[in-house]
């Protein structure tokens, strides 16, 4: 598999994909990531409490067997869903 890597300014709901032919009917993961200037991210958990209250919140839940392959069953999840 080979990256398809790319830089635009959204200006429409629809993306152009450069040499398309080559990609046509084939599978891809696309990944968008976009810079967010509003601050939200500080928000959403920036501070040691907030992170506190998350532990203490999962604390309940069953631990996870360290032999399970957490990356295998997200990408055949992935294949499933995608």
């Amino acid at each position: 598999m080979y990256a398809v890597e790319f830089e635009t300014d959204i200006t429409s709901r629809y993306l152009e994909i450069k040499d398309y032919d080559k990609l046509a009917n084939k599978h891809a993961k696309v990944i968008i990531l976009v810079e967010d200037d509003s601050g939200d991210t500080q928000k959403a958990g920036g501070s040691l409490e907030e992170f506190e209250r998350i532990k203490a919140k999962r604390k309940h839940l069953p631990a996870v067997d360290k032999n399970i392959d957490v990356d295998a069953i997200a990408n055949e999840a992935n294949r499933d869903i995608f």
